[in-house]
């Protein structure tokens, strides 16, 4: 009975991973190779749905629109993360205020922090254009989610301040399991601060910065609510994530199919990017 005890642990994490998550992929899967209707008989259609996916230049757009993002909000949340992490390490009151403070806006839900920045960009009363034009320098209120790079930015600007704290007590976490004695070596041996942090720092905390760093970029692949709500997508489409095209896809298209099939390509390149970050960071999970 002893030797069952791990698995009778395991088993409502199973359950719940078998409904949740095995049972709609199995499904999903299927789907993406029928005509899938909501009222009568589906029908198997192969590939077909793939075939036209590719063929949407639609899909190459957000794709397109996906990656970009992907590629400003990653840096603006794991440099800034690292840094902190490194600046805030040693415990003491002041450390912990300020890692609180960090990390507080994670607590906040993304749909209440995007609305905030809506407010805060906003051209005619928003906070930030009223700072501006108070220290002159600006004459009238710029539209920030109005032209496609500053949308992009901005939107990118709105999910690092709330998504950094998080990264950073990945981060944290990891600096901590590094044994002080290690680096009352390096101090002896007359090692300055930046070798240190290269030679000893980094190669050891390593593993967990790509932790940090996989669920970053997959994060960021998963984005949707900060675009429907700060931009609706534009303008013009160009912020509109693949998330956001899956749902009109299903939904104003009425395509499930087509949608299914979208969905397994967009969990392939998932799969694919995190399994070469795992790679190049030669951490085995």
């Amino acid at each position: 009975m002893k030797k069952n005890n791990g698995l009778l642990f395991c088993l409502p994490a199973i359950i719940l991973l078998g409904m949740f998550f095995i049972y709609p992929l199995f499904n999903v899967i299927i789907m993406s190779f029928q005509n899938w209707v909501v009222l009568g008989n589906n029908t198997f259609i192969g590939f077909n749905n793939y075939i036209n996916t590719f063929q949407d230049k639609e899909f190459w757009q957000v794709l397109g629109n996906t990656l970009i993002y992907c590629l400003i909000v990653t840096p603006m949340i794991f440099i800034p993360a690292l840094f902190f992490a490194v600046l805030l390490k040693k415990t003491n009151k002041l450390n912990a205020l300020l890692r609180t403070g960090i990390f507080i806006p994670y607590a906040i839900s993304l749909v209440a922090s995007s609305y905030i920045w809506t407010w805060i960009l906003n051209d005619t009363y928003g906070i930030l254009n009223f700072i501006l034009n108070q220290f002159g320098l600006i004459n009238e209120g710029i539209n920030w989610l109005g032209t496609t790079w500053s949308a992009r930015f901005m939107i990118s600007l709105s999910v690092a301040w709330k998504t950094m704290g998080f990264s950073m007590i990945i981060i944290l976490a990891g600096l901590s399991s590094i044994s002080s004695s290690i680096y009352e070596a390096t101090s002896i041996d007359g090692s300055s601060k930046i070798r240190t942090f290269f030679s000893i720092t980094l190669p050891l905390v390593k593993p967990t910065l790509m932790l940090a760093l996989v669920l970053s970029i997959a994060g960021s692949f998963k984005g949707y609510d900060q675009f429907v709500i700060m931009t609706g997508g534009g303008p013009m489409r160009t912020t509109e994530p693949i998330i956001m095209y899956i749902s009109k896809v299903a939904f104003d298209y009425y395509e499930m199919g087509r949608s299914a099939a979208v969905s397994v390509v967009f969990l392939i390149i998932l799969l694919s990017i995190s399994y070469y970050q795992i790679k190049l960071g030669e951490y085995d999970a």
